[in-house]
C-alpha cells in the first residue's frame, strides 16, 4: 500500500485534535463517557479498570494520535500506538492485580458509550469484540448503557480516578459493586450487561472495534459497525502490560476522507455539548 507522507503530514496539521487532561471517569448517562479498560480473573474475583483518557466522543483523537505518535510496522502498512499499565498512575492498580490474578485466567475488555444523544445515531457503545451476536433492539442497547454505568460510578470512588488525570482501580471481591464479573458490567459470559456479542478475550489477544448506534427514539435494533477502513482499528492486551491500538497506514486519499469523517464527528460532538 503506498503511502504519501507530505499529504499525510498536511492533513494532520490541519486536523490534529488534543485531549483535555481531566480528574474523574465521565458517564454516558450524562453524554460521552470515559474510554476504560478492563480486566477480570473469574477465578480469583480480581478486577481492574482504567481510564485511558479519551472518550466515546473523543475517540477519533485515539485515531489521529495513533497516526502521529504511534510505531510504523515492519511492513509498514499500520501504526501502533501503546498505553502503559504497568507505569506512572497505572502502576499501583496493575501491580496490584496481579497479587491475586492469574494471567491464565484474566480476560480484558475496552468500552465507552454515550447514552443522552437526541440525533439520528446519537447514542452507542463502542467496545471489543470478539464473538456471538449483536443486540437486537434499542432496549437492550439502552439497558446496556444504564446498567454499565453503574460498574463505571462505583469504581470511579476508587483509588486515583478522582485525583489523577487518567487513574485505575482494583477490586478484590465479587461481593464488590464495582466488581467487573457481576451481571450488570461483564457477568460470566464477557458479554456488557449479559447482552449481544462477547466483549472479552484472553491476554496477548487482538479483537476489533465495533460500534452499536441508535436513535433517542428508535424502536429497531441497533445498527452495528466494525471501525477503521476495512473494519480493522483493533486493540491488541499484553500480558506485560502495554495496551495496542493498531490503525492501518492508508493511501492518503483516503487518509483524508477519514480524517474528513472524523472531523464531522467531532463538530456534531461539539455542538452537542454547546
Amino acid at each position: 500500500m503506498k503511502f504519501q507522507v507530505k499529504a499525510l503530514v498536511a492533513a494532520l496539521a490541519l486536523s490534529a485534535a488534543t485531549i483535555p487532561a481531566h480528574a474523574a471517569m465521565t458517564f454516558a448517562t450524562s453524554g460521552s463517557s470515559s474510554l476504560i479498560l478492563t480486566l477480570l480473573d473469574f477465578n480469583s474475583n480480581t478486577s481492574a479498570t482504567f481510564d485511558l483518557g479519551y472518550g466515546y466522543d473523543s475517540f477519533q483523537s485515539l485515531v489521529v494520535d495513533a497516526h502521529t505518535n504511534g510505531t510504523l510496522s515492519a511492513d509498514g502498512l499500520s501504526k501502533t500506538f501503546s498505553f502503559d499499565l504497568a507505569g506512572g498512575d497505572y502502576a499501583n492498580a496493575w501491580s496490584s492485580f496481579w497479587n491475586t490474578a492469574s494471567a491464565s485466567t484474566t480476560k480484558w475488555a475496552i468500552y465507552a458509550a454515550d447514552g443522552t444523544g437526541t440525533g439520528l445515531d446519537s447514542r452507542g457503545i463502542i467496545s471489543t469484540y470478539k464473538s456471538g451476536s449483536n443486540l437486537t433492539n434499542s432496549n437492550q442497547l439502552q439497558t446496556s448503557i444504564a446498567n454499565f454505568n453503574s460498574y463505571m460510578t462505583n469504581n470511579n470512588a476508587l483509588d486515583n480516578h478522582n485525583t489523577v488525570d487518567d487513574g485505575a482501580s482494583i477490586v478484590t471481591s465479587n461481593l464488590s459493586q464495582a466488581y467487573a464479573g457481576r451481571a450488570v458490567a461483564y457477568g460470566s459470559t464477557g458479554r456488557i450487561n449479559a447482552q449481544g456479542h462477547v466483549s472479552m478475550d484472553n491476554l496477548d489477544s487482538t479483537m476489533t472495534v465495533v460500534q452499536q448506534k441508535m436513535g433517542a427514539t428508535q424502536a429497531s435494533a441497533p445498527s452495528f459497525n466494525t471501525l477503521g477502513l476495512n473494519g480493522n482499528f483493533q486493540f491488541k492486551m499484553n500480558s506485560n502490560g502495554a495496551l495496542e491500538f493498531v490503525v492501518p497506514v492508508p493511501e492518503a486519499d483516503s487518509y483524508a476522507m477519514l480524517l474528513a469523517g472524523l472531523g464531522v464527528v467531532g463538530l456534531v460532538a461539539r455542538r452537542r455539548k454547546a
